[in-house]
């Protein structure tokens, strides 16, 4: 139990100091920002690069600061949060069995598609000849099509 609230209390004190850093970032970021925004126009070409790549720069360095401080934050989220995750759900076994029924279909359809383009474009390729050879234990694709679909197992 100490452990956890050593551990709770150390992790606040490390929000805290990164969450001073990023301020910190900001503030220098925006000071960059404004060095180059005041500068004069460039006068020829070489100038306009530098500057040009000045911009890049600051672009990049405000993302990369913006993006590990939303990471950060992610991070620091209470676990009760973490659960509440909208892409995080369990599936009943009848979901799961329409997903995979649909999963399946889709397969098959595909498998007739290219069947029938390889037919068209005259390369004899015959349903059976996925079936033939290979595979670590001398089964081939149909093997494994008849064993996750009983009703095609001959």
């Amino acid at each position: 139990m100490a452990g956890k609230a050593d551990q709770s209390g150390a992790a606040g004190t490390t929000a805290a100091w990164l969450g001073e850093v990023f301020a910190r970032l900001r503030a220098a970021t925006d000071e960059a920002i404004a060095v180059v925004t005041a500068a004069e126009p460039p006068a020829d070409v070489a100038e306009a690069e530098k500057r040009a790549r000045a911009i890049g720069v600051l672009a990049r360095t405000a993302k990369a600061v913006a993006a590990l401080e939303a990471d950060l934050i992610r991070k620091s989220r209470s676990p009760e949060e973490d659960g509440m995750s909208d892409d995080d759900r369990d599936l009943s076994d009848a979901e799961l069995a329409g997903l995979q029924a649909e999963f399946f279909a889709r397969v098959d359809h595909l498998v007739a598609a290219i069947e029938r383009k390889s037919l068209a474009a005259g390369l004899d390729r015959e349903p059976a000849a996925r079936t033939a050879g290979g595979g670590a234990e001398g089964g081939g694709q149909g093997d494994a099509e008849a064993e996750r679909r009983p009703d095609r197992a001959a």
